[in-house]
C-alpha cells in the first residue's frame, strides 16, 4: 500500500503536477490536462534516497530540497515520462531546508534553511539546469525560516523578479531582501520586519505589477498580516485593520488578482477574502471559510487557460 503524499509541487513545468511521499522518498510526475484539469498517472516516480520537503521547477527541471541539508536536482525528458538526476546532485544547502523558489531569466533558485537560519541562493544553468551558489551564499535571516517566495519588482517597467521574502518562524519576523543583477541578496532597510506569533507562511500576488501587497499566515493568533510594500525600497508597513482573522491553526496562503486563499489546519477549513487593491484590506467572500480535508497545509491557486 503506497503512503499518503506529504508536499505537492507545481510551476513552470508545462502541464505537469508533482508529487513529494516523504514516507515513500519519492517524487511522482502526473500531467495534467489544461482543459478539463484531470490528472493522469502518474507517468514516472522517482525515488530520491532522501527526505523531500519541496519542490519547484524551472523551465525542463525540477529542484528538491531534502531535509538532509541538500538540493536534489532533476531534468525531465520523454513529456514527463522521465526524470533523470543531474550529476553531482544532490547539491549541498543548508541546514534543514524546509522551502525553495525558482524563478528568472536567467534561472535563480532560492532555499530557506529552517535550523541554519538562512537563505541558500544558486543561479541556474540556462542548459544543464545546474545549480552554483551565487556570491555571498548563503544570507541570514531570521530564525527558524519557514516559508520563501520571490516576488516580482515594485517598479512597473521592469518585470523580473527583484524581492525575496522569508517567514521566520521562531524570530517572529520577515526578512525581505532585494535581489541585486547577478543574483545575491541584500536586506532592504528596516528587514527584519515584526510579524506574529511563529509566522508559518509569506506570500505576494506575484502577477500584478507594481507589487502592492504581502500577507503573513499567524497561526499561534489564528490571523494573517497584511502589509504594503514600498514601490522604491522594498520595506514594508503594516495595513489599516492588519491583522485580520482567519480560521483555526493558518499554514499557507496563495493570492491572485483580487483573491487570497489561507489554508487552515486546525479548523479543516480554507478561508478565502477579496483583496481591497486600493488598500489591501481583506473582507470574505460570500460563504468562507468552506470544509476542507482534515489539516490542509499548502495551497495554491492557479488558473487554466480556455
Amino acid at each position: 500500500m503506497s503512503a499518503p503524499p506529504s508536499a505537492l509541487g507545481g510551476g513552470f513545468l508545462f502541464a505537469w503536477l508533482l508529487v513529494l511521499s516523504q514516507a515513500q522518498k519519492s517524487i511522482s510526475m502526473y500531467s495534467v490536462d489544461p482543459v478539463t484539469s484531470v490528472l493522469s498517472g502518474p507517468l514516472c516516480t522517482v525515488m530520491t534516497h532522501y527526505t523531500p520537503v519541496a519542490v519547484a521547477g524551472w523551465g525542463g527541471f525540477f529542484y528538491v530540497a531534502n531535509a538532509e541539508g541538500s538540493i536534489s536536482a532533476y531534468q525531465v525528458s520523454g513529456n514527463g515520462t522521465a526524470a533523470t538526476e543531474l550529476a553531482g546532485s544532490p547539491f549541498p544547502a543548508g541546514s534543514g531546508p524546509v522551502a525553495l523558489a525558482a524563478s528568472g531569466e536567467p534561472g535563480l533558485l532560492y532555499v530557506a534553511n529552517s535550523q541554519s537560519n538562512n537563505v541558500s541562493g544558486y543561479s541556474l544553468d540556462e542548459n544543464a539546469g545546474v545549480p552554483t551558489p551565487l556570491p555571498g551564499s548563503p544570507y541570514a535571516a531570521g530564525q527558524g525560516p519557514a516559508s520563501i517566495v520571490i516576488a516580482p519588482a515594485p517598479l512597473p517597467n521592469f518585470m523580473g523578479p527583484t524581492l525575496v521574502m522569508v517567514a521566520n518562524r521562531v524570530s517572529n519576523n520577515v526578512s525581505v531582501f532585494s535581489i541585486s543583477g547577478n543574483g545575491s541578496l541584500s536586506p532592504v532597510p528596516g528587514s527584519p520586519f515584526p510579524a506574529g506569533g511563529s509566522p508559518s507562511s509569506v506570500t505576494t500576488d506575484t502577477n500584478v505589477i507594481p507589487l502592492k501587497f504581502a500577507y503573513v499566515t499567524i497561526p499561534a493568533s489564528n490571523e494573517i498580516a497584511g502589509y504594503s510594500i514600498d514601490q522604491s525600497t522594498g520595506a514594508l508597513t503594516p495595513l489599516a485593520g492588519s491583522p485580520f482573522p482567519v480560521g483555526v491553526g493558518p499554514s499557507s496562503s496563495a493570492t491572485r488578482g483580487t483573491l487570497l486563499c489561507v489554508a487552515n489546519a486546525g479548523s479543516n477549513s480554507m478561508s478565502v477574502y477579496s483583496i481591497d487593491q486600493n488598500t489591501g484590506a481583506l473582507t470574505p467572500v460570500s460563504g468562507s471559510p468552506f470544509a476542507v480535508g482534515k489539516s490542509p497545509e499548502d495551497v495554491l491557486y492557479f488558473e487554466v487557460p480556455l
